[in-house]
């Protein structure tokens, strides 16, 4: 039987939420029951475009690494690299619609053998206001957990 892993990928335009996102799915694994200290690694690192977090856990025994790095000449390259080598089941990460960031997630995973997910968070335009975007946030990092949960059943 092949083990299957995956690549999710929250791919859209700079500054649509991506990293705001992923910080939430980081967040709800910490939180989550599943969640062993014992097995949960963290790098954290300052970018141009804000903090960045590089995540590895153990989900139900079972990597996974979430990595909110998705900027063009940034090391994310590196960090999917990183990921990848750890073995992890699932990995979660972000990507620009086109170019390097896009190719990156592309190298990686056809390198170690990973199949990829895409999805796009949802995008408000500057004149919508008196929106709940950190409730939508939250629910779009609910979802992406139980995407994981789901992948790492397969």
């Amino acid at each position: 039987m092949i083990k299957k892993k995956y690549i999710i990928c929250n791919y859209a335009k700079a500054n649509w939420g991506k990293t705001e996102t992923l910080l939430e799915v980081i967040e709800i694994l910490k939180n989550s029951e599943n969640f062993d200290s014992n097995q949960y690694k963290f790098i954290n690192e300052k970018h141009d475009t804000g903090e960045d977090k590089w995540c590895h856990f153990k989900v139900k025994g079972k990597p996974v690494v979430i990595s909110t790095l998705g900027d063009p000449y940034s090391p994310q390259l590196e960090w999917l690299t990183d990921a990848a080598e750890t073995e992890a089941k699932v990995i979660v990460t972000a990507s620009r619609t086109r170019g390097v960031t896009l190719n990156h997630v592309y190298s990686v995973a056809n390198k170690y053998g990973y199949d990829v997910i895409w999805f796009e968070s949802f995008h408000f335009d500057n004149y919508v206001k008196d929106l709940p975007i950190f409730e939508i946030r939250k629910k779009e990092a609910e979802k992406i957990v139980e995407e994981i949960d789901i992948l790492l059943n397969n």
